[in-house]
């Protein structure tokens, strides 16, 4: 009955038995170069980590704390895995199809096994999960495989998930929210796994497609096949960015129990706002895309303070309120997104200058972020949250946006506000 539904949701696809061969050859051939791109560049990230492992042992943290132990085991285990992954292509010749197939199998299931070993070290040492949670999904993006692959590959990696916090974790409502979390994670990352593979394979239908068509109508088509292929270049890149949206907005949201459905609400506030101003295209884009990743730095901030019912503490504070930097410089190794940098490290500056993280006040603070602060604001007063019993409604939201208007916000935004929603 699942497999009707899934083949019902995402039916396949015609394509030929010549053309099998050369799309499973296309598909093994991208798997394989991203995997020994990034193996490369995972063995010189552990390289770096062992040496923390060294002064870790110079201090005596890895005798005396099991974590450190733990987490300098699993930073050999990866290399290993790599070391692995790589006599396996090459006894099985790295240049043929079946040990480029070796080494991405090899390296993909020991890498996010690997993962779950630091989960496990981070337990004792933070109780997060985040490793497992990023590899997940970086494994579901980057390799195009087919579903019983990642079903097996990620049911592995759970079940080792599940046993590493259980012994690690002895706060018994931490490790039921890593049970939630990891179990929701991996349903996640297969079905967008299971997406991107039935893309590819369209693509690859539609493409071959073309191809055929072309052939036949090549001399008087030269021109329109030109402008079709840098179509299809802005669509894939389009679309390339809206999957990274979607995944750190999923992964943040599979998080935080107090931020579901928050950005999109967000988002629509600060559109509407925008729409009542006539802002033009351009800002009107960076606004969507900073209102749907304002608060991505928190998927670096522990459950336990994200999730926690009661007052923070002054550490856990702290913490909290670095969320804007950690945001920005997540974002910032994405391209799409380096316009929105400055709305969201800044969206939680007030306008008296007694905001964070650098107390910027009035007009220094970016406009954008102005209209990002009002919107996440309101949606906060007006939406559940595991502190608070009751949400306000609308109508006390605002009487709160005029009592803090010229001191938290921006007075001119404010009345934009309520003439949209008074």
């Amino acid at each position: 009955m699942l497999s009707t539904m899934i083949n019902n949701v995402f039916p396949k696809t015609n394509i030929t038995e010549d053309q099998k061969k050369q799309f499973n050859s296309e598909l093994i051939d991208t798997n394989f170069i991203r995997s020994r791109n990034l193996s490369i560049l995972l063995l010189f990230v552990i390289t770096v980590l062992l040496f923390t492992d060294y002064l870790n042992h110079n201090k005596g943290l890895l005798e005396g704390d099991v974590g450190y132990r733990l987490l300098f085991y699993s930073h050999l285990f990866h290399v290993i895995a790599i070391l692995l992954a790589f006599l396996s292509g090459i006894s099985f010749d790295s240049n043929k199809s079946g040990g480029k197939q070796r080494f991405v199998t090899v390296f993909s299931y020991l890498t996010l096994i690997g993962s779950t070993i630091v989960s496990t070290a981070d337990q004792y040492m933070n109780g997060q999960i985040t490793v497992f949670v990023l590899v997940s999904f970086l494994f579901a993006i980057i390799n195009y495989q087919k579903l019983m692959f990642n079903m097996v590959m990620y049911t592995i990696s759970y079940t080792i998930f599940i046993i590493g916090i259980t012994y690690a974790q002895t706060n018994p409502n931490i490790l039921r929210g890593h049970y939630i979390n990891g179990t929701v994670i991996v349903i996640l990352v297969v079905f967008l796994s299971r997406i991107l593979y039935y893309a590819k394979v369209k693509d690859f239908s539609s493409r071959k497609t073309i191809e055929q068509q072309n052939s036949k109508l090549e001399k008087t088509n030269q021109e329109l096949s030109l402008a079709n292929k840098e179509l299809y270049e802005s669509l894939l890149a389009l679309d390339e960015s809206q999957n990274i949206i979607f995944t750190l907005t999923l992964t943040l949201e599979s998080k935080d129990t107090n931020t579901h459905g928050h950005s999109e609400r967000v988002a629509k506030y600060a559109m509407a706002i925008a729409k009542h101003l006539g802002l033009d295209n351009r800002d009107r884009v960076n606004l969507w895309r900073a209102a749907i990743l304002h608060d991505i730095g928190k998927i670096s901030i522990p459950d336990a303070i994200l999730n926690k019912p009661s007052s923070l503490s002054e550490d856990e504070w702290a913490i909290m309120k670095s969320h804007p930097e950690r945001g920005a410089e997540i974002c910032s190794k994405l391209k799409f997104a380096r316009e929105i940098l400055p709305i969201i490290r800044y969206h939680h500056e007030r306008y008296d200058g007694n905001g964070y993280p650098e107390g910027l006040k009035d007009e220094a603070i970016p406009f954008l972020a102005r209209i990002v602060s009002i919107a996440d604001t309101v949606d906060a007063m007006t939406s559940p949250r595991s502190y608070r019993s009751q949400p306000r409604t609308m109508e006390q939201a605002i009487e709160e946006l005029k009592r803090c208007s010229g001191t938290q916000f921006d007075p001119a935004l404010v009345e934009t506000f309520i003439e949209v929603y008074g």
